[in-house]
């Protein structure tokens, strides 16, 4: 699921994104998760660490709160930029990636 600029709030998109895992989750109850946080390229490293962070937080509480037990979920952790799917260097604004800007569901088992 994917985070606007500078944010870590779930969008629409995303909430039925986490919905849908959710039910994955309790109709597997075997499956377990990384709930792992990623930002783009743009910014200080320290912040987007943080950021990253607060992103993989908000998944994992939505998750919590919505029936997933815990105990299945990694995390929540945060890579800060140390990940991008799409690398596209410090310069702003071509540092702005939608698509490294997420929150991944990763299989653990």
């Amino acid at each position: 699921m994917n985070f606007d600029f500078d944010k870590a709030t779930l969008r629409p998109d995303a909430v039925t994104i986490l919905n849908e895992a959710a039910e994955i989750l309790k109709r597997y109850p075997e499956l377990k998760v990384e709930v792992a946080g990623h930002t783009d390229q743009c910014g200080k490293d320290a912040y987007n660490q943080n950021l990253s962070e607060r992103r993989a937080r908000a998944a994992y509480d939505y998750l919590t709160s919505n029936g997933v037990d815990a105990a299945r979920l990694s995390g929540p952790n945060g890579y800060g930029e140390s990940r991008p799917l799409e690398d596209l260097g410090q310069a702003f604004p071509a540092c702005k990636s939608e698509k490294n800007r997420r929150t991944e569901l990763n299989v653990q088992n």
